[in-house]
């Protein structure tokens, strides 16, 4: 036996070893795919909020003709911007000092090169047509996404390898509006024709080393805890042989008595009745039984529910205990019904013991909040017959008579059936 439970607990830890190692890989990978995830997530809606400020930027300058700033030195004047008809390029002040103008595109431009030079974005206006000769040419993805938006997408994106490391990289298309007539009208363009789309390029780097250092802290995490659960199973199972013995004996005693009242359940019941049957047919001693049932029990869980009535049962079975003898055989026999074996005893003192049973439940009232519930109960009482014949289910069948005939006729009553 002992052999079979050392085998039980080999099996069970390395078994646990096997699922619990396995439920962590699950779960890291699958956490680090949440990371990443979520990781993309985050640089799209980054990129959709830079597009969506330089929009505005773009806008703002659309909607003044442009921004005239304070030139360079030896700064040349857009060659685009300088071709169209109606603009002025260049103004002077009246203190002589020169200024050049800004378009849309000119501002995105130099926006790009101060981020770029920060080392946080690059931003690019491109056109499968561009209008400007100093405009730079699209890229694959940029060429591949300004396909894209014609054939109806709203965005595109996607992360690449470069010299600099890993770039996220995004691109949405930028409309035709009549105020961009200005710089656009040989275009001969209509509103909301797509004229070409801002590129942003986000280094991830940084990010990519961040993932990557959160992923070693989770390995190691992961393998930490997968390491104490293991030497947890281990102390598990080292204890495990000396509470199973305790387990066992505990397995037992449930089997044989009823959970909520602690009494001896039915099964157990019936193999004492028939032990104390058999002594009655050897010895000649006197047996008798009390078969008693709680009185509209029902009423009280259907008026104060089934947790109250737990509480009924538990007071009942504390009033069986005070007035039982040491060698009273007390039952659950079933719902609200309880059986009480009171071996050598005759059939006169178990009268007398059913009484007691009735006026104790009588006078003691159930105390519930401020409410006191009178709980009655009707009993029926029977002695065993001196004879090989008399069974079990004879003996117990006329105490339950015995007790249908109380409660036909009123209930809170003792009935003998003989």
């Amino acid at each position: 036996m002992q052999k079979q439970q050392l085998a039980f607990v080999k099996k069970y830890f390395i078994g646990a070893t096997l699922i619990i190692s396995l439920v962590m890989a699950a779960v890291f990978f699958t956490q680090h795919a949440r990371i990443e995830k979520l990781t993309n997530s985050i640089m799209l809606q980054q990129a959709r909020a830079l597009l969506s400020e330089l929009i505005l930027t773009r806008k703002w300058v659309t909607m003044h003709g442009g921004v005239y700033v304070k030139a360079k030195p030896g700064e040349k004047p857009n060659p685009f911007l300088s071709k169209q008809k109606g603009i002025k390029v260049n103004i002077k002040d009246e203190d002589g000092n020169l200024y050049t103008l800004i378009n849309p595109a000119i501002a995105v431009r130099e926006i790009s090169q101060i981020s770029e030079q920060q080392g946080a974005f690059e931003l690019h206006v491109a056109s499968l047509d561009p209008v400007s000769p100093v405009s730079r040419q699209p890229d694959n993805f940029e060429q591949k996404a300004l396909l894209a938006f014609e054939q109806g997408e709203k965005e595109v994106f996607t992360i690449e390898e470069s010299d600099k490391g890993p770039l996220y990289r995004y691109m949405a298309p930028v409309k035709f509006e009549q105020r961009c007539n200005k710089c656009h009208a040989f275009q001969k363009l209509a509103q909301g024709d797509i004229r070409g789309g801002i590129s942003i390029n986000i280094p991830m780097q940084k990010v990519r080393d961040q993932l990557r250092e959160t992923r070693m802290y989770s390995l190691l995490s992961a393998v930490l805890v997968l390491a104490t659960l293991l030497a947890l199973l281990a102390l598990l199972a080292t204890n495990f042989m000396r509470k199973l013995k305790t387990a066992q004996a505990e397995l037992e005693l449930s089997a044989t008595t009823d959970n909520l009242t602690g009494l001896y359940n039915r099964r157990a019941a019936y193999e004492r009745l028939n032990e104390e049957l058999s002594k009655n047919r050897r010895f000649g001693k006197p047996l008798s039984c009390l078969m008693l049932d709680i009185d509209h029990f029902k009423r009280i869980n259907d008026q104060y529910g089934h947790l109250v009535g737990d509480k009924v049962l538990k007071f009942f079975t504390d009033n069986l205990r005070l007035l039982a003898r040491e060698y009273d055989i007390l039952c659950r026999y079933g719902g609200e019904e309880f059986l009480v074996l009171l071996p050598e005893t005759a059939l006169e003192d178990a009268i007398k013991a059913a009484e007691r049973y009735r006026q104790q439940m009588e006078k003691t009232p159930f105390v519930l909040g401020k409410q006191k519930l009178h709980i009655t109960v009707s009993i029926g009482v029977t002695e065993a017959h001196p004879v090989e014949h008399e069974t079990r289910d004879s003996f117990i069948g006329r105490a339950d008579k015995a007790l249908y005939q109380a409660k036909q006729e009123g209930r809170n009553k003792v009935v003998i059936d003989p």
